[in-house]
């Protein structure tokens, strides 16, 4: 069995629970996952719907799927309150941070969820149980689970730590005491170990190191698909024409921080954020027909991702190689980011200056200026027209990104903060991407196990980051074509030897217990 608070696509967790349920069902297991997200029958591994309440477990719906395996999604009701790590819209929810909830919201959240973990656990008859994210994932099992025999392991993603327990006492405890009852604690890197064993010392002989992992049959070089998937990507809620004109005006009016926050947070209510645009298809294909080489970002589109430093840099990479950048994502600092490439490309210098100032506020953060992001002349000069070199698409579905990341001659991981691992490296160099990532916690040793054999190093230094960045995608570029492709058949090959979702699997498997089901974070 298997406990998720969230959703199955959109941030690094949500893909990881996605694809390691897809793989223990492919592998032939039962898994049991609890989790909020609205259509869980739209993923090929799911059999079967349902919704936990207080008077017990309704079915929602059902289906065949190809695997030999089964997984059942169970959505837990537990109003319209759905507390994050770090705030973002989810239509249809009432979203505030865990730091922001009351202690009455808290304790409904807690209860509905200890509840539902129990019913599904009779329900399902699981022999153990996997918990995601260090709060309070575990404490919510362990609350479950009291008076079983039932064991959990609790797999730590970054966020949870970094966001929330290390900024507050009443979440650290209950971090301390959910890892404190499970079997092992997984973490996705050394870094994240490392992090366990810093916060909880105690716990340091529980900690095992889990790194990987990617599809590496869906994510490869020859699902290269464009004529497809350009088809595919035409139509939507997603932002359009008329968003991009609004942000036209907005650059071309704002006169202070407020009103350009205000107008650009207007725009960003006035779509779907987590569709695709309606004419990417169109803009697309357009994009990918022209000259240069392609460089390209996948992730969520918020200031601690980096990708301001990322256009910063590319402003240099382009003036020397004529590269081209697409952005895959979507996130509350988007009008920003698209704001920032315009304001570039049209020499807009007020427009920069209160962009700068403005940093955080624009996603609903602190108002802090853009960090390692400097604002200077010659940024501004060698930026005429980078806008129109520069094309942001929105987000797109791993079927989707499988179609279109091999057509990119190398990817950026720009993240400023730390990360537990940086999956979507491995999925890059998967599909035969060099990905150049920032030289700090997972990131490091994503870009070390993709990187190894290359003669050059993938990890990018932070001090200087913008500088560093652009030093080495420009050197890249600049390599011979017969050493390039050599780089990306050495990628592809550490991703599928060390990265795969089927190796990763089989051992949580094996540290669960033995062959078992999963049922919302239990084997069976």
């Amino acid at each position: 069995m298997m406990t998720h608070g969230y959703m199955l696509s959109g941030s690094g967790s949500n893909v990881y629970v996605q694809n390691l349920c897809r793989a223990l069902v492919r592998r032939g297991h039962e898994v049991h996952l609890l989790c909020q997200e609205p259509n869980p029958l739209d993923y090929d591994f799911v059999d079967e719907h349902s919704a936990v309440g207080v008077e017990g477990i309704y079915r929602l719906g059902k289906r065949d799927t190809p695997y030999d395996g089964r997984c059942v999604v169970y959505r837990p009701e537990i109003g319209d309150l759905l507390p994050v790590y770090v705030y973002d819209d989810y239509p249809g929810w009432r979203v505030k941070t865990f730091l922001d909830l009351t202690d009455e919201e808290l304790e409904v959240y807690v209860q509905s969820n200890v509840r539902a973990t129990r019913l599904v656990l009779e329900h399902s008859e699981a022999e153990a149980v996997v918990t995601n994210h260090s709060v309070p994932g575990p404490f919510l099992a362990r609350q479950a689970l009291r008076g079983t025999e039932v064991p959990y392991l609790s797999i730590v993603h970054g966020s949870a730590l970094q966001y929330v327990a290390r900024k507050s006492e009443l979440y650290m405890e209950m971090a301390r005491e959910g890892l404190a009852g499970a079997r092992r604690i997984l973490s996705p890197s050394e870094h994240s170990t490392s992090t366990i064993e810093e916060d909880f010392p105690e716990l340091t002989d529980k900690a095992v190191t889990l790194t990987g992992g990617v599809d590496t049959d869906l994510f490869k070089p020859g699902a290269l698909d464009l004529r497809t998937l350009v088809k595919d990507l035409d139509g939507g809620p997603g932002r359009g024409p008329g968003q991009r004109a609004a942000l036209d005006e907005t650059l071309a009016s704002s006169a202070s921080v407020d009103s350009l926050v205000s107008a650009l947070r207007s725009i960003a209510n006035s779509y779907e954020a987590r569709a695709h645009d309606r004419d990417a298809g169109e803009r697309l294909k357009v994009f990918l027909e022209q000259d240069g080489p392609l460089v390209i970002y996948v992730g969520k589109l918020i200031h601690s991702k980096g990708v301001h430093s990322l256009l910063s840099s590319f402003v240099r990479v382009h003036r020397d190689t004529g590269a081209r950048l697409l952005v895959v994502g979507f996130g509350t600092f988007r009008e920003g980011l698209e704001a920032l490439a315009l304001a570039l490309g049209t020499g807009n210098r007020r427009a920069l200056e209160l962009l700068v100032a403005a940093g955080q506020l624009i996603e609903g953060g602190p108002p802090t200026s853009l960090e390692h992001f400097g604002l200077s002349e010659e940024l501004v000069r060698d930026a005429a027209r980078i806008d129109d070199y520069v094309e942001f698409v929105g987000p797109l579905g791993h079927a989707e990104l499988a179609k279109l990341l091999p057509a990119a001659d190398v990817a950026a991981v720009p993240s400023i903060f730390p990360e537990s691992f940086g999956l979507v490296a491995a999925e890059l160099a998967a599909s035969g991407v060099p990905p150049f990532v920032a030289d700090h916690s997972g990131l490091r040793e994503a870009g070390g196990i993709v990187g190894e054999g290359l003669t050059f190093d993938l990890r990018v230094g932070v001090e200087s980051f913008e500088e560093n960045l652009a030093g080495a995608l420009t050197s890249y570029l600049r390599l011979p074509e017969e050493e390039r492709s050599n780089s990306r058949e050495i990628v592809r090959r550490n991703s599928v030897q060390r990265l795969g979702w089927a190796a990763l699997a089989d051992r949580i498997v094996r540290l669960a217990g033995g062959e078992a089901q999963v049922s919302s974070g239990s084997f069976r």
